[in-house]
């Protein structure tokens, strides 16, 4: 007799009772979504990428035909000509590090690195190989694992997702931060100027009974699963809502202004590879880089569906 199989399926058994027990007394959902601008199933592009680009980590628009990608192992900008589906021009900036996640304000380009340093690259369109003028230490480190970078112009300032520790002081427990760099003063804000929070974002990703279920059956298989944590941000052009994408767990969250969640969107691994970094073109179209996982990595394209 095997007792030890014996206790691990009577576990199992109770698990499935408790469940059972607490979906017949389950109430309404957490809370209402808003409506989903985009059919995130079907993408209506998908751009592949060359195999220098296997591990893009970010994209930011240059023009609507144009994009610009970054991927985490080496210190050069890869113009990317969406209506061809090459490469036309590479700048390099640094030797090779973990560049995560750039984001182009007129000609310059800010990128981060996993470290939370920023490189700011100038007269990008100017004939000459640019160079980096500045690289700023923001007071994040490794320990935050600073991933995604967008550039808010309404505000002057870039907003930088935190992958790891949510606090440059280890606070915001169960959160994950974004924080402000003031292009003006160059300066970072001393507290989050969002807060996400986990535990939240996983109820409204599998539904509160979902997620009791999801908790029993970690002890149940002994496992840890993977949680939300930010790997690219962006701002959307028309509704100026936060877009977080999270390629652990395949998430998206959309925040409004004041940083309340609208909604958490559930991306499937059938038709995401690895999303890394997100974008919009004038039309409001998104764009979400996947790396390649051993393969190619791509760019798909979603319609707006609200014009």
């Amino acid at each position: 007799m095997n007792t030890g199989r014996n206790h691990f399926n009577s576990f199992g058994l109770v698990v499935l009772l408790i469940y059972s027990t607490f979906i017949s007394r389950c109430t309404a959902p957490l809370s209402e979504k808003t409506e989903f601008p985009y059919n995130i199933r079907e993408p209506s592009e998908k751009y592949v990428l060359q195999h220098s680009l296997a591990e893009v980590s970010g994209l930011s628009f240059i023009s609507d035909k144009e994009v610009a990608l970054i991927q985490d192992e080496d210190g050069k900008i890869f113009y990317f000509d969406l209506g061809k589906g090459v490469v036309t021009r590479k700048i390099a900036f640094a030797k090779d590090g973990d560049y995560e996640d750039l984001k182009i304000a007129g000609d310059t380009a800010y990128i981060i690195r996993s470290d939370g340093k920023i490189f700011e690259i100038s007269n990008l369109s100017g004939t000459s190989a640019a160079v980096v003028h500045h690289k700023y230490v923001t007071g994040l480190s490794s320990q935050n694992d600073t991933e995604g970078l967008c550039y808010d112009d309404k505000h002057n300032r870039l907003l930088i997702a935190c992958k790891g520790s949510p606090g440059i002081d280890k606070k915001y427990k169960n959160n994950k931060a974004i924080y402000s760099f003031d292009l003006s003063s160059k300066k970072i804000s001393d507290t989050p100027v969002y807060l996400i929070n986990v535990n939240t974002v996983e109820k409204l990703a599998h539904g509160s009974h979902n997620s009791v279920l999801h908790n029993f059956m970690k002890l149940y298989r002994k496992i840890k699963e993977s949680t939300f944590q930010p790997s690219g941000i962006s701002i959307h052009p028309f509704t100026r809502d936060i877009y977080v994408i999270s390629s652990t767990a395949n998430l998206l969250v959309v925040l409004d202004s004041l940083g309340t969640i609208k909604n958490v969107e559930k991306l499937s691994s059938s038709v995401f590879k690895q999303p890394e970094g997100i974008g919009f073109d004038s039309a409001g179209n998104m764009y979400i880089s996947n790396e390649g996982r051993k393969g190619k990595g791509n760019i798909l394209k979603f319609l707006y569906l609200k014009k």
